[in-house]
């Protein structure tokens, strides 16, 4: 299978070669970032203490590493971290993270780079967060007998159905993981309907993730004029307009309820200002008032790395991504802060924290525009309603938190069965 696969890659190589430099170009990554896509990071030397090599893909991913790092310094303070990612934003986001001997972008899948870029960093493990696969990275570890693990594991139904029509070639991709951990029960299912052999069930990381010491203040994000804040965090195409129409209707009802919109990519910034003045509004971009504040109705969160922060000045949360059939963002942001969750139909990447949160009352999940106005004039209306909601949310959190702990313990404890300093 792995030689059909890089089979594929041979005879699609020139076109995927100019494809990959073409995006370089677009993004502007430096040279240095080019060296190491290729399989040509800085080589290191032996890790006395041990060396993870840990690969977050994007900024979700980046999330779950900068939770689980201190937990596993804490256990081995002597551990050598290489953190890895893919995208630029997730680059900028683990470069905040501390105690990282390295950061570097993730090889390509090709056998010759993902044997330069091992034999450079000579991990004594490597742990993949969440839906990584890569067949020569993971195939060359093994051949090494470099232990890899995916951790805080999520496959969701619809990425599960596109994997199963590929079982013969994934199935022999994951019967070389030492174990996938995953974070429930219907994510274990999964994994071991397409042939992973070793699944434990460890929890989600994300829950564990802190809150700032400080809340923001009133009238935080240039929304001095507004009693009732609503987030929309990680929205994607068509939520906009979606979510525009339904704030210039309720502004027509409640002129002191204010938006603080946080599009999932930053360069379709423009498209979202243009949806939400569409509908009637008059949005501002925060990275152009953020040193004025100012009394705005409507905020356009265009800085990354604010919005799990930024919930915590929310009346209530829309959840991007749910709207349209993408599957979802993450609910917890916002309902770690007590921040109840309206979200649309299209929650599967997060499906068993949606359920439990509209089990215990802490979210609500709906259909439509006219629903979604239903809901938000609901809560707006009734404060006691809204403030149980967001303490159900809360407590969702706090009950399903550990996962770091128990992530970390079984890091550590792979680490001290493996080869130190492995090549």
């Amino acid at each position: 299978m792995l030689f059909l696969y890089n089979l594929v890659i041979l005879l699609v190589s020139p076109a995927l070669l100019v494809y990959f430099l073409f995006r370089l170009w677009l993004r502007g990554f430096a040279l240095g970032a080019v060296r190491e896509r290729f399989g040509f990071p800085p080589e290191l030397p032996d890790a006395g203490g041990g060396r993870l090599w840990l690969h977050a893909v994007s900024v979700g991913e980046v999330g779950v590493a900068a939770v689980l790092i201190p937990a596993l310094l804490k256990k081995k303070p002597t551990l050598k971290i290489v953190l890895s990612t893919v995208t630029r934003t997730g680059r900028n986001e683990a470069g905040k993270i501390s105690g990282l001997e390295r950061l570097i972008y993730l090889p390509l899948d090709f056998p010759l780079t993902v044997r330069s870029a091992l034999k450079r960093i000579r991990p004594s493990m490597i742990a993949l967060i969440e839906t990584e696969i890569w067949p020569n990275f993971v195939a060359e570890a093994t051949r090494r007998k470099i232990p890899v693990s995916i951790i805080n594991g999520r496959l969701s139904g619809r990425s599960y159905h596109r994997y199963k029509r590929f079982q013969f070639f994934f199935s022999s991709v994951l019967g070389c993981f030492t174990d996938v951990l995953v974070r429930g029960e219907g994510d274990a299912e999964r994994f071991r309907g397409l042939g992973a052999a070793s699944v434990r069930v460890s929890g989600n990381i994300k829950f564990d993730a802190p809150l700032p010491l400080q809340e923001p203040p009133d009238g935080a994000y240039g929304l001095d004029a507004c009693r009732h804040v609503i987030v929309a965090g990680s929205t994607h195409p068509g939520e906009e307009k979606l979510i525009g129409e339904v704030m210039a209707s309720i502004h027509r009802k409640m002129p002191e309820a204010g938006l603080l919109l946080a599009p999932r990519h930053m360069e379709r910034v423009a498209q979202a200002e243009a949806d939400l003045q569409n509908a009637g509004l008059s949005p501002v971009r925060w990275s152009r008032i953020q040193d004025s504040g100012g009394e705005h109705q409507v905020v356009i969160l265009d800085v990354m790395g604010e919005l799990a922060d930024a919930y915590g000045c929310a009346a209530m949360a829309i959840i991007g991504g749910s709207f349209i059939p993408h599957g979802g963002q993450n609910p917890i942001e916002a309902a770690r802060w007590a921040v109840p969750c309206l979200c649309g139909p299209h929650m599967e990447n997060f499906a068993e924290v949606m359920c439990e949160m509209v089990k215990q009352g802490g979210a609500i999940q709906l259909n439509g525009r006219e629903n979604l106005e239903t809901a938000v004039m609901k809560w707006l209306d009734d404060p006691e309603s809204r403030n149980r909601a967001g303490e159900a949310a809360r407590r969702v959190v706090q009950n399903n938190q550990g996962a770091s702990e128990r992530t970390a313990e079984y890091i550590v404890q792979v680490l001290a069965g493996s080869d130190e300093g492995a090549v």
